[in-house]
């Protein structure tokens, strides 16, 4: 099975050529794969950026896809995700807190089972007691509205298969909820199988709701969070 992956990328500018770097390590492990860096509506030196960086790579294994305005994390994400060619599909963060050869391991769990509806996902086992807390609460409030368990609703990497996304796409959200649309779907559909992950510290740009975000930026995620959960409950009943 061919597999692609998809890292949104808002004004990262100063994590794209390490994150090049990381890439260049997993696609000599696994020939053949797709990497589509999404430039979703960056501000800063993005695309300059993206340009010298892929100068140097080939093209059939790398590319950009550029998004012209910033409508959201998910909007990102799908944009990517509908651009991809392979029938296995994974999703990363380009911040370098999730290490992108961790898609590897989720694909060969993904073929140890190739069912068109399985979700592998990671789960981060050394987060701050705070941050864990927070997560925790969320995947808990999110089952007891939902009626199915959901943990870790925003680790990464995500991978599933083309058939999956072709399936739940279509009416996926277009901001941070989108974690959360995809495990729901994945486990009213098929199933989830976590594995755990090394979650690191960002050392450049600015977090953009995630670890290290400001508490502006996390309220806002977190009421956003909270109305769609209960609009899935709502489209539920």
């Amino acid at each position: 099975m061919s597999l692609s992956i998809v890292l949104p990328c808002y004004n990262e500018q100063d994590n794209i050529p390490a994150l090049c770097e990381r890439l260049d390590a997993v696609a000599a492990a696994h020939p053949g794969i797709e990497i589509v860096l999404v430039n979703n509506g960056s501000t800063d030196n993005s695309s300059a950026v993206f340009r010298e960086a892929l100068a140097k790579r080939n093209p059939g294994v790398f590319r950009v896809v550029d998004v012209e305005k910033n409508i959201g994390y998910g909007y990102g994400i799908l944009t990517g995700l509908r651009s991809a060619t392979g029938n296995v599909l994974a999703v990363t963060h380009a911040d370098r807190q999730t290490d992108p050869m961790d898609v590897l391991k989720a694909f060969d769990i993904f073929m140890r089972y190739q069912d068109p509806f399985l979700l592998v996902k990671g789960y981060r086992k050394n987060r701050k007691f705070s941050e864990a807390v927070f997560s925790y609460g969320m995947g808990v409030l999110a089952s007891l509205a939902l009626g199915t368990r959901l943990t870790e609703i925003n680790a990464q990497p995500k991978l599933f298969s083309k058939t999956f996304f072709n399936e739940v796409g279509k009416d996926a959200p277009l901001d941070f909820s989108l974690d959360l649309y995809f495990l729901y779907q994945a486990k009213k559909k098929g199933r989830i199988i976590d594995f755990p992950v090394f979650f690191g510290k960002r050392v450049a740009g600015e977090a953009k709701g995630g670890s290290g975000s400001s508490f502006k930026v996390r309220w806002k995620l977190i009421k956003r969070s909270f109305r769609y959960i209960f609009e899935l409950r709502r489209e539920i009943k």
